[in-house]
């Protein structure tokens, strides 16, 4: 009896996870698929194709932009820029 009940309670959290796993997938393709639409739709109907996130490393100090759902927010991301800088230096790759 107790054999049973220990193979349904992994079998119940196998299933939790893959059910919060599909639903974490869905969510992030749906998002993804809405940012593409709204910047493949600025393009046609304003030519308009500056992406929909980007990051200014040319400005002091550097700035993360979104453009997106009629949204246009700056944000400073030098931490961000640290980050990607540590990543390169620590891989070797180069980024100056």
């Amino acid at each position: 009896m107790g054999k049973r009940k220990a193979v349904r309670n992994r079998r119940e959290e196998r299933r939790a996870f893959w059910f919060g796993m599909g639903i974490g997938l869905f969510v992030f393709v749906t998002l993804a698929g809405l940012v593409v639409v709204d910047y493949q739709g600025r393009k046609l109907s304003f030519g308009d194709s500056t992406p929909p996130v980007s990051l200014d490393r040319q400005s002091n100090p550097p700035q993360l932009r979104l453009k997106a759902f009629g949204v246009e927010e700056s944000w400073d991301a030098t931490k961000i820029k640290e980050a990607i800088d540590f990543l390169c230096d620590f891989g070797c790759l180069p980024h100056k």
